[in-house]
């Protein structure tokens, strides 16, 4: 217990390092737009520096979002989705290793019981139900990350099915960053449709899933 508890303060202390540095760097300043210029001021070390940032995002609960719409906006649809997978995957990753090395009173002592009904679904479907997770727009990336660390799921079904599971929403997000160069072209209305598309997707599946079994 006093173990877990050096370990939780440690880890709080990270977190709040964190909180203080961004906002030494302006929090109202760290648009996409702002994180592009300065990811692209590091010249060829921008991709190193956009994975790294992205590795440690879960850390400090900055939006994912933002930073994956400046990946777009920086390096394109194509290679903005390759960084993307790298860093959100290592951000993950590390997510659920800091979650199984602090244990589950630790962490439970943090977030309450936010995430137990998630560890819970973890637990019991394993790889399937963090790849169906990820797909889902509306469950925090990260709450999934954490609640997994908690679970007794294998590191390697976590790790497939988290890379797996982003594909689509950081393609259509990066591509949506990516337009943004053409506000208001043929490009942007096919990027909005694409995440809207996303957004809907447990929608649509729900409906699959209502008609499949009514056959």
């Amino acid at each position: 217990m006093k173990r877990n508890g050096i370990k939780l303060i440690g880890f709080v202390l990270l977190l709040t390092a964190g909180f203080f540095i961004l906002r030494s760097l302006g929090l109202e300043r760290l648009t996409p737009g702002y994180i592009r210029h300065f990811i692209l001021s590091f010249g060829m070390w921008a991709p190193f520096l956009y994975i790294f940032l992205y590795t440690i995002r879960p850390l400090f609960f900055f939006p994912a979002v933002a930073l994956t719409l400046s990946g777009g906006m920086a390096f394109g649809p194509w290679w903005g989705t390759l960084y993307d997978l790298i860093g959100a995957s290592l951000g993950a990753y590390l997510a659920f290793g800091l979650a199984r090395s602090l244990g589950r009173e630790a962490i439970q002592q943090w977030w309450g019981k936010r995430l137990q009904m998630l560890n819970i679904h973890v637990e019991t479907y394993g790889f399937r139900a963090v790849l169906f997770l990820r797909l889902l727009p509306m469950v925090p990336f990260d709450a999934i990350s954490y609640s997994s660390g908690l679970s007794k799921i294998r590191f390697r079904d976590f790790a497939w099915a988290t890379t797996l599971g982003m594909i689509p929403g950081t393609f259509a997000y990066n591509f949506l960053g990516h337009s943004l160069h053409h506000a208001f072209s043929t490009t942007f209305y096919i990027a909005l449709g694409l995440v809207f598309l996303f957004m809907l997707s447990p929608v649509i599946y729900k409906k699959w899933k209502k008609r499949s079994s009514s056959l």
